[in-house]
């Protein structure tokens, strides 16, 4: 029962004395393997690398099986997830789909009961703003599209669904935009809430100054304003732009949603519309009302000076 203990120590012994010494030679004897080139150990450095490649092979390739599991069971429960919110979007789709035929048979029964007859789709041309027409007296451009085109005058022209102006004058190969901001512009309008009619009149500045407006309207900074329809140059609904100050019953300036100086190109629409103010008049409407009145007042200055 002594003598084991006492081989015990005797190796702890040893060990301390020649366990670095031991290390170092094992360190050199795995070096020089590593580098000659002798045929055995060349042999016998395969076998270990080849048996090692097989152990590898052997610990990874269960490891890699449970990798390709949990990347398919994440793929499942994601595509899971994914189904049940498609099929959640479905029914709302097909309920309102169902809701959407519901009202269009409305509508085609209430337009066959009304009589309603559609008009028809308007017709679009696109084309670059080529040059400032204007001065100092007026406010207009030019556009690169004419009457080969298509172009006729009284066309509206637009720009991000904003009112631009309206052709003015057409030649082949370019037309005139009239902008809403020059002097000789009035349009009728739709103002706020409550669609109180009026115009805007431009004067050559940013600003359109609305005017014609009825008895008791109350305009506030902010109001949306929009075209009426009357006079027939511009269908109605068009954005014109937003009232931006109010400093009395007289002075009240609207501001275009659609500005010049960011207008590279413009939309060119045929409405339909051929209701030009110098060649059709409409007793309702305000600019109509407006531009016969200063007529009347000019022709009568014009009688005044020629008795004189």
């Amino acid at each position: 029962m002594r003598e084991h203990p006492s081989r015990l120590r005797l190796l702890k012994g040893l060990y301390r004395q020649f366990g670095l010494y031991f290390y170092i030679f094992l360190a050199a004897i795995l070096i020089l393997v590593g580098v000659s080139k002798h045929p055995i150990i060349s042999q016998v450095r395969i076998e270990v690398a080849d048996f090692s490649v097989r152990v590898v092979n052997a610990i990874y390739k269960p490891l890699e099986s449970l990798g390709y599991l949990s990347e398919y069971v994440s793929e499942y429960i994601g595509v899971h997830n994914e189904n049940v919110r498609l099929k959640s979007e479905n029914q709302k789709l097909l309920y309102w789909m169902r809701h959407s035929e519901q009202l269009s048979q409305e509508n085609r029964l209430l337009k066959k009961q009304m009589n309603f007859i559609s008009p028809d789709s308007p017709r679009y041309w696109s084309g670059y703003i080529v040059a400032d027409n204007g001065g100092i007296f007026s406010r207009s451009v030019l556009v690169r599209l004419g009457s080969k085109d298509g172009i006729k005058r009284g066309f509206v022209a637009l720009y991000n669904e904003g009112v631009l102006g309206r052709i003015e004058a057409v030649g082949s190969h370019t037309s005139q935009i009239l902008l809403l901001t020059d002097y000789a512009s009035r349009v009728p309008v739709l103002v706020g809430n409550k669609r109180f009619l009026a115009v805007v009149v431009g004067d050559n500045s940013s600003l359109l100054k609305l005017t014609a407006l009825p008895e008791g309207a109350e305009v506030t900074i902010g109001d949306y304003v929009s075209t009426s329809g009357h006079s027939g140059v511009y269908p109605p609904g068009l954005a014109i732009g937003t009232v931006v100050r109010v400093d009395d019953e007289d002075d009240i300036w609207v501001k275009p949603f659609v500005s010049r100086e960011d207008t590279p190109f413009v939309t060119i629409v045929d409405y339909g519309l051929d209701g030009l103010l110098d060649t059709h008049t409409c007793p309702e409407c305000p600019v109509c009302k407006q531009a016969s009145e200063e007529k009347i007042q000019s022709d009568g200055k014009q009688k005044r000076s020629d008795k004189k």
